[in-house]
């Protein structure tokens, strides 16, 4: 019983609804001025969540053949068999129809359809496009964003510019994120046959994407303080956290992986500066 309840808990990528719930409560923070509404809050963090798990089971299930391929995924229950493609199917659906009721309830209309872009985004045209075409990482990265966005639009009722530069923030984010794991994984993308950059491409042209994005999430930064989306403080904390992951982008290379697993290192620092900003930025606004 224990097995099979983990295999469920697996299926739903913990790791992915973790890292997403750190941009929801970012993103509803910087909307929050002092005293948060902290129900709401809530209600977007568990209602997101539910959204995410749910696609992410359809995700293993269209992927358990290219999962099988891979080392770190070939266990999975979608790719075992231990879970069947029915039983998964009625745990996606009520995962779905549980997130999607809450943010309908609790939050507006607008989460809600936030949710369901970043749903179909995810679960079908990224999963279908993954070993079709280099593009699908910048797919990917599109509802991935949309949780910060959808945390800022819970607590300000409405889709703002600054909901808007929090998005082009965390997409920003994301590419490196993930050219960095495609250099390090390179391997066992290519033996799955999964076109990401760092299979396709050299390495030289990976790093030059890294740093193109890069200083988009500078100039994104830039732009959250010049509109007054975030205090100078959270700006300059979130840049002296850039200027770090632009050093260890620019550092001389011995070695593609190690280069690449600093890169992808700094990167999650970032996501948990992301959070203490959106926390200074709600003290500092009361």
């Amino acid at each position: 019983m224990k097995s099979t309840v983990n295999a469920y808990y697996i299926l739903t990528k913990p790791g992915i609804i973790k890292g997403n719930a750190v941009h929801v409560l970012a993103g509803a923070l910087f909307a929050s001025i002092w005293m948060p509404n902290w129900f709401v809050i809530f209600a977007v963090l568990i209602g997101t969540s539910l959204v995410i798990a749910s696609a992410c089971v359809v995700n293993n299930y269209i992927d358990r053949d290219i999962d099988k391929k891979m080392a770190r995924t070939k266990q999975r229950a979608s790719a075992t068999g231990q879970v069947g493609l029915r039983p998964a199917m009625v745990f996606a659906g009520v995962l779905l129809s549980g997130g999607m009721g809450v943010l309908a309830i609790f939050t507006n209309m607008y989460v809600v359809l936030l949710g369901v872009l970043a749903y179909i985004l995810y679960a079908f045209v990224y999963t279908v496009l993954k070993p079709r075409t280099v593009h699908s990482t910048l797919i990917g990265a599109i509802p991935g964003a949309l949780p910060v966005m959808a945390g800022y639009v819970a607590v300000a009722g409405e889709i703002t510019l600054g909901a808007v530069l929090l998005f082009i923030l965390v997409v920003a984010w994301q590419m490196p994120h993930f050219y960095a794991i495609s250099l390090f994984r390179k391997k066992e993308y290519a033996a799955a046959q999964i076109p990401v950059l760092g299979v396709v491409k050299p390495f030289a042209t990976v790093r030059l994407y890294i740093l193109a994005y890069q200083a988009l999430y500078v100039g994104a930064i830039g732009a959250l303080i010049y509109t007054q989306t975030i205090t100078p403080a959270s700006g300059m904390l979130l840049l002296g956290a850039a200027g770090l992951w632009l050093g260890v982008s620019f550092r001389s290379v011995k070695s593609e992986i190690s280069w690449a697993r600093s890169v992808f290192g700094v990167s999650l620092l970032l996501s948990l500066m992301l959070l203490a900003a959106s926390v200074l930025h709600m003290v500092l606004t009361r």
